[in-house]
């Protein structure tokens, strides 16, 4: 049986399905995704066998994760967002299921990737228990999820959470602090955290909620210059406060 928060987040992706993809149809924008999508990988172990992108969503992400891992798999629990990752990933491994009652035998795989899917969910630690189990000994969990460590930005989203029908207003950001807790909770020792995306993150990465860039010539090259700019900021424990994201890499905690 689907629970509430579960359905509510399929019939809201339904909706959703197609402005992901025209999100992600503008040179400067997949530019920016290319580039926070490359943070993420960078990550992965020399060798790592199984991946599983966890709510791949619209498989923008699998579909560059394939090109370097070929055989990772995605699942999400949004049929219609899988429908559209199958019209430019043909063949992927796709799964239709919830992210809370993975549908894999224990210890599958050596990297489990969350590109946004924490926040979607209402008990993260019993996901993040989830991830961990679904993990090999030595394997590794790569996540990132929005970032409220700025007073601005956690305001900023409590509004837009609230009043776009295109958020669910029971997800939320986390905080530097309490993204750690919650991996300590979950029985994960995180090994690397950093700041995502700043400029480039407002001004690229959502032409369907800010289209101011899709109007400015030479959008791509902007993109390009914020993408540098940003990971400078991001490199600087004071600057590193505007940043929108959190990218974490945790193992789990050997078992006695």
């Amino acid at each position: 049986m689907v629970n509430h928060n579960a359905q509510a987040q399929i019939d809201m992706h339904r909706e959703l399905a197609p402005r992901y993809a025209y999100r992600y149809s503008f040179p400067f924008s997949r530019l920016f995704q290319q580039d926070w999508h490359g943070e993420m990988m960078a990550h992965v172990p020399a060798g790592a066998g199984p991946i599983l992108d966890l709510g791949c969503g619209t498989g923008f992400f699998l579909a560059e994760l394939l090109e370097k891992h070929p055989g990772a798999i995605g699942l999400d629990i949004s049929y219609d967002m899988l429908r559209v990752s199958d019209q430019y990933i043909p063949g992927a491994r796709l799964v239709t299921g919830d992210a809370e009652r993975l549908p894999f035998r224990p210890a599958a795989f050596d990297v489990v990737f969350c590109k946004g899917s924490l926040h979607h969910t209402r008990d993260h630690v019993a996901f993040l228990g989830h991830c961990r189990d679904a993990l090999r000994e030595g394997g590794v969990l790569i996540m990132s999820e929005p970032c409220n460590d700025n007073p601005i930005i956690r305001l900023a989203r409590a509004l837009m959470y609230k009043k776009s029908r295109h958020f669910d207003e029971g997800d939320q950001g986390f905080t530097r602090k309490g993204i750690l807790s919650l991996l300590d909770q979950a029985q994960f020792e995180t090994i690397q955290v950093k700041k995502y995306g700043v400029f480039a993150y407002v001004f690229a990465g959502f032409p369907d909620h800010l289209g101011i860039l899709k109007y400015i010539p030479g959008n791509y090259w902007i993109t390009k210059a914020f993408l540098g700019i940003d990971r400078v900021l991001c490199a600087l424990p004071l600057f590193s406060l505007l940043g929108f994201h959190i990218v974490t890499v945790s193992r789990p905690v050997r078992r006695a």
